[in-house]
C-alpha cells in the first residue's frame, strides 16, 4: 500500500509540474477530474485493471470514451500509469493532484463532520472561522456522522478541531473513571 501511494505522488507531481509550466492547471484538473468520473464506471475499471486485455485495447477504448474534451497529456498520463501495471494507483494520484493544486493556490481542504447537515448561514460561519484560524481559503468538504451526536469535527490536514458531543462525553468518561 505505501508503494502504491509514493507511486501516486510521484505521477501526480510530474503531472503537476507539467501542467504548471505550461500554465495550464486549471485544464489539466478539470481533465482529470473528468477522466476519474470516468474511471469510476465499473466495467470501464475492470477492462483496465484486467491483466489479459491487451494494452492496445485498453487504450483504444480510454480513449473513445475519454473523447476529444478531454486533453490527450491527461489521457497519456493514465494510460502510462495502465501499461506500467499501476491502475490501482491512479484515484489516489488524482487525490494528490488536486493537493498540489489546492496548496498552489493557498487553500486549505476541510473536512466538516457535523450530525446534521449544516444550513447556509452554519456553513458560511464555519467557513469564516476557518478562514481566520488558518489564514487561508478554505474549501469545504462536509459529511454528516450522527454518531458525533452533535456538535462539529473539522479536519484541516493532519489538525483535527473536534468540539462534537461524543467528544466531549469521552473526555467526560476519562476524567470521572481516572479519579
Amino acid at each position: 500500500m505505501a508503494r502504491r501511494e509514493t507511486v501516486a505522488r510521484r505521477y501526480a507531481e510530474a503531472a503537476f509540474e507539467i501542467a504548471r509550466s505550461e500554465r495550464a492547471l486549471d485544464a489539466w484538473q478539470r481533465d482529470l477530474a473528468a477522466l476519474g468520473e470516468l474511471l469510476h464506471h465499473a466495467e470501464l475499471r475492470r477492462l483496465l485493471e484486467h491483466p489479459a486485455v491487451p494494452y492496445a485495447d485498453k487504450e483504444r477504448i480510454l480513449r473513445r470514451v475519454a473523447g476529444e474534451g478531454v486533453n490527450a497529456e491527461a489521457v497519456n498520463l493514465v494510460l502510462l500509469m495502465v501499461r506500467r501495471g499501476r491502475p490501482g494507483a491512479i484515484d489516489r494520484m488524482l487525490e494528490h493532484f488536486d493537493a498540489l493544486v489546492r496548496r498552489e493556490r493557498g487553500i486549505a481542504l476541510a473536512e466538516i463532520r457535523t450530525a446534521l447537515p449544516l444550513d447556509d448561514d452554519q456553513r458560511d460561519a464555519v467557513h469564516e472561522r476557518l478562514a481566520e484560524l488558518t489564514g487561508e481559503k478554505i474549501e469545504m468538504n462536509e459529511v454528516v456522522d450522527e454518531s458525533l451526536i452533535g456538535g462539529i469535527a473539522v479536519r484541516i490536514g493532519d489538525r483535527l478541531y473536534d468540539a462534537s458531543v461524543r467528544n466531549r462525553l469521552a473526555r467526560l468518561r476519562a476524567r470521572l473513571t481516572a479519579g
